[in-house]
Order: C-alpha cells, then sequence, then structure tokens
C-alpha cells in the first residue's frame, strides 16, 4: 500500500477506536450522574486533543502537506513537489532557462542541465540538447554546437548537415571523426548518434538503441542500463528521467524502481514511510522504524530523524566522499569539484546513484567560495594527470568508477 494511504488508513482507525472509548466513557459518567450533554463536555477537551496528535503524527514528511512547496523546506530526501528542485535545503523553481536543473538533471524543451544549471542548448556556440543534438543542422563537438558552414573545432573540415570534415564523419553511417588539436580521439558530430567500437556512427536514443552521451535515452519510457536503452519505470526497471518511477510504492533507488515504505525500504517520494522515519542520512534513503538510531546520531521519533547537517562550506569544511564501487561502466559517471578559488575543477567518477546528493554537496560548495579572479586551471582526472572536459571519459576499473582522458 502506498504510505499516503497506509497513513490515512492508521488515522481512521486511531479515531474510530477513540471514538468507541469516548463512548464508553460518556456511559460510565452518565452512570455517575451526569447528563449526556455533560459528559461530552468533559471529554471534548480530550477529543480534540488526541485527534490533533494522530492527524500530526499521520502526516509527517507528508510531502503533499508538510514539505516540499516552492520556497519553502525540501522534503527529507530532497525531494520538492512538482516543478522545485532542492537548492541548498529551499524548494526553488527549477527547469527553465537560468533556473536550477530538476531531479535527473531535468530541464525545459531547447534547455540543456550545464553545471547544475538549465540553458539554451542546440544554437552555434550553445550547449548541446539532449542526445547531442544541434539546430538547423549544425554539428556537437565538445558538448558545444557548431553551426552548419562553419569550421568543426578540434575535428576539421566544414559541418555539414551534422557532419564534420566537409560532410564525410560523424553522422549515422559514417566512420566517427577524429579529434584534432586537443588529441586524437573518435567522436560522431550528429544528433542522436553515438560512436560504436570507435569506428560506426550508430543511432542512440531510441528503444533498443544504444544509449546516446551521458547516459541519455531521448524516446519517453526509456532509460540507459548497461548501455542500452529499455523500459523504464515499472518495478525491478531502471528509473525514467528525472529519477521517476511509475505506479504507487514505487520509488528510485540506486538507478532501479523498488518497492519503498517499509523498514529498510527506500523512502517513497517525499521522504514517506509506511511507519517510522525517512532516514535521509542512509545510503538510498530508508525508512527506519519508531525508536531506531537515525544516522545523525539521534532517534527515529514522531515520524522524523533529526535533520542533518548543512551543505559542505567551501571555506571550513572538507568536501564529502561518495560512492565510487560499480559493477559496470554503465553505473558510473563524472563529477566535477571545484578546488580552488580560481575555479579549477577534479572530475572524479562516482556511482550514478551518487549524482543528485554529489550536485546538491557541490551547489553547496562552490555558493560558499570565494572568487579570486585568477585564471582556471586544467581540469584534473582520477590518476593526478590534466585533461580538457569534452575529453574526460569514465569508466569501471576493478569495482571503481575512474576518470579518463580520452586519448
Amino acid at each position: 500500500m502506498h504510505p499516503i494511504l497506509a497513513r490515512a488508513e492508521r488515522l481512521t482507525t486511531y479515531l474510530a477506536a477513540w471514538l468507541i472509548v469516548a463512548v464508553l466513557l460518556a456511559a460510565v459518567l452518565t452512570r455517575q450522574g451526569l447528563s449526556w450533554l455533560e459528559a461530552l463536555a468533559l471529554l471534548l477537551p480530550m477529543c480534540l486533543v488526541y485527534g490533533f496528535a494522530c492527524l500530526s503524527a499521520c502526516s509527517t514528511n507528508n510531502a503533499s502537506f508538510n514539505c516540499g512547496p516552492l520556497g519553502g523546506k525540501c522534503c527529507v530526501d530532497g525531494a520538492c513537489q512538482s516543478g522545485g528542485a532542492c537548492v541548498n535545503g529551499t524548494c526553488q523553481s527549477c527547469g527553465a532557462a537560468g533556473q536550477a536543473c530538476c531531479t535527473g538533471r531535468a530541464c525545459g524543451s531547447g534547455l540543456a542541465c550545464a553545471n547544475n544549471a538549465c540553458v539554451a542548448c542546440g544554437g552555434a556556440g550553445q550547449a548541446c540538447c539532449a542526445g547531442s543534438a544541434c539546430a538547423s543542422g549544425g554539428c556537437c563537438v565538445g558538448g558545444v554546437c557548431t553551426a552548419s558552414g562553419s569550421t568543426c573545432p578540434n575535428v576539421g573540415g566544414t559541418c555539414m548537415t551534422g557532419s564534420c570534415l566537409n560532410g564525410t564523419c560523424g553522422a549515422a553511417g559514417q566512420t566517427c571523426c577524429a579529434s584534432t588539436g586537443s588529441g586524437p580521439g573518435e567522436v560522431c558530430t550528429a544528433g542522436n548518434v553515438t560512436c560504436s567500437q570507435g569506428t560506426q556512427c550508430i543511432a542512440c536514443g531510441g528503444a533498443g538503441q544504444a544509449c546516446c552521451g551521458e547516459r541519455t535515452c531521448t524516446q519517453s519510457g526509456y532509460a540507459c542500463a548497461n548501455q542500452l536503452c529499455v523500459q523504464c519505470g515499472g518495478a525491478g526497471q531502471p528509473c525514467c528521467a528525472g529519477a521517476t518511477c511509475m505506479g504507487s510504492g514505487l520509488s528510485c533507488s540506486d538507478g532501479i524502481c523498488a518497492q519503498c515504505g517499509g523498514a529498510g525500504q527506500p523512502c517513497c517520494t517525499g521522504g514517506l514511510c509506511n511507519s517510522g522515519c525517512c532516514d535521509a542520512g542512509r545510503e538510498n534513503t530508508q525508512c527506519v522504524n519508531d525508536g531506531a538510531t537515525c544516522s545523525s546520531g539521534g532517534m527515529c521519533a514522531n515520524g522524523s530523524c533529526p535533520e542533518p547537517s548543512p551543505g559542505p562550506n567551501c571555506t571550513t569544511d572538507s568536501f564529502p566522499s561518495f560512492v565510487r564501487g560499480c559493477t559496470n561502466s554503465d553505473s558510473c559517471v563524472i563529477g566535477f569539484h571545484q578546488i580552488n578559488c580560481c575555479g579549477t575543477m577534479t572530475a572524479s567518477g562516482i556511482n550514478h546513484s551518487e549524482r543528485d546528493a554529489f550536485d546538491t554537496a557541490e551547489q553547496s560548495w562552490e555558493a560558499t567560495c570565494p572568487q579570486c579572479g585568477c585564471a582556471t586551471g586544467p581540469t584534473t582526472i582520477d590518476d593526478g594527470t590534466t585533461c580538457d572536459n569534452e575529453r574526460i571519459t569514465v569508466s569501471c576499473d576493478n569495482g571503481t568508477c575512474t576518470t579518463h582522458c580520452q586519448p
């Protein structure tokens, strides 16, 4: 049963039980010489107190009533009501140009998520849209769109209808383009195509097709798993875009839609549990029983765990660590972290389940970092070397998500 329905059922049960008790007590009082009206007058304050307590207990952490409104406090699992994203503990409007990216790095039509903000995409000089697509036959090179008729950077030749080298490479059915300038590499430049085995550009993003860049699928109802676009949202299936699942009683946990709300299960969206508390500090945000010790060190009581500490402060704290374990490369993503006041970044491999937590921590970190006005240095990857951002890849190496520089 969905946690909201479970809470409503408990509330009805509690109130019905108290009504029976109240009637019995009233009968006893009338036997002592009081009228029914006098007996009910004595019991009314107790009824009101008990009813209020039941309502409070049964609605704790309910995103529909207590948490997640725009401008208000985020739910304990970081969820916000529709149209909002959790930024530094407050639900802010998301998905529009200049706003924060919504859950799962989602943005509105014609926009892409870059540095945790939604920016215009597809035009010349703008970020590439989902599926590495560019408007009007442009070419996507290094995550940036080049206009048709212009020279393709780091590849060479003229961009022609999504193909570089004068229309000879980078589109579906053509060979992958060899990157130059910043080092050799095999790339595709047209929308909804990806480089297969470093040689051929093949269609991506559709049902049963290979995933496009950033593990994206462009067909509705499909998500990336094991490097293929498969159906999403059902129990045991990958989560759909925005970390969403279909049907009641399911929540996105470690990238998979799983049963939620029970003790030891993931919290349902909005921090809902059938009973007990939603412990946001546990891996995958888990429900715990009343009286259990929460990850913050306090005890689960009255439907809530003690609040976790605020996000890391660049000037006083150390940046937290995140899970890097993996079973395959498909479960890895790249996390970019600012390391100094010049804006220099590191690129580390993390498990894809940590994406939202990493982005939230990075937002808090960057918001508290002073700006020195100095030149930004090159990005450092996991082996300590530097690399251009567009050449950074991630793979699962011996059970650890690890970044590399594409040769």
